[in-house]
This record gives structure tokens, sequence and C-alpha cells, in this order.
């Protein structure tokens, strides 16, 4: 993903539409490849990305407008004050991993967005299995640089950052 570094700083500062068509177009298929994975081209189910394992067949036997199952659902929100209603959103999804990518600096501002993101995931958690049978990764980014990318995955205990190999 470094070679798209640059690229994707560009496309930060597009508008919604462009960015999410950058997204689904180069990135996401990537990254999907290398989760031996498929890439959504578009809009799926109001997700700005997701990835799945294997498209739906219709009665024909010919490839449905779906996938059998959201395998990584993906929001994006560039404005790191509106990302909760993101967060929210994932929820809603029954999904083996959820992803929310933001932007925030380091420090009080990052924790700030990570209790509140953990307070949403708590209320949502009906069956109290979302830290033991769902991943929840939060990917946090500098504003407007975009140089450094930080990554928490939730827990019991909240979100912990995940530390580079």
């Amino acid at each position: 993903m470094q070679s798209d570094h640059d690229g994707f700083r560009t496309a930060v500062g597009f508008e919604t539409k462009s960015y999410n068509f950058f997204m689904r177009t180069t990135i996401y298929p990537k990254v999907a490849r290398r989760l031996e994975l498929l890439s959504w081209n578009k809009e799926y189910y109001t997700l700005d990305g997701m990835l799945y394992e294997q498209r739906g067949l219709d009665e024909t036997g010919k490839y449905a407008t779906y996938a059998n199952w959201i395998s990584v659902a993906i929001e994006h929100e560039n404005d790191s004050s509106r990302a909760h209603e993101k967060m929210n959103k994932l929820q809603s999804f029954n999904a083996p991993l959820k992803v929310l990518i933001t932007y925030a600096a380091d420090g009080a501002a990052s924790e700030a967005l990570l209790r509140q993101y953990e307070n949403l995931i708590k209320a949502s958690d009906v069956f109290n299995d979302i830290a033991t049978l769902r991943q929840q990764l939060v990917i946090l980014g500098t504003p407007k640089t975009v140089r450094e990318w930080r990554y928490y995955a939730y827990e019991n205990d909240g979100f912990v950052l995940m530390l580079p190999n």
C-alpha cells in the first residue's frame, strides 16, 4: 500500500464521490486480494466499501446483485467530529470485520474519539460478543498531511493500539 500513498493523500482532498471511486477502484481491490477476498466496486447497502468472499447467484445460476455475506464492512469520514455516525452505522452490519477510517491528531483528540466509539459499540452489543466473535478496527490518519497512520483494534476493555510488525 506504500506505493499508493501519494495517490491516497491526493484522493483524501477530493470530494466524497471522487474519493470513494479512488478507494473502490484502487485501494480496496488491493486489500481484498491480499486478504484473498473480492471487493465490491460501488456502494453496497450504503457502505463506503465492502469486501466479500462469494457473490450470490440468482435462480438461473447467474451472478446476482449481492454478495452472500459481508466479510469486511468499511466506512470513511474526513470529518472526525462526524465519524461517530459512521461507527454507529457500522454496528448495523453483521460482518466479521468492521473498519472505520478517519483523521485525528495524536493524543487527547484521538483518545476522546476512541472512547466515543467504544461507547457506541458497547451500546449496540446486544449479545455481548462483539469483542470475541467480530472485530472492529479504527484507522486514524493525521489530518491534512495523512503521513502517519495509527491502527486500533477493539477488545473487551476498549480500543488497543496495534503496533507495526
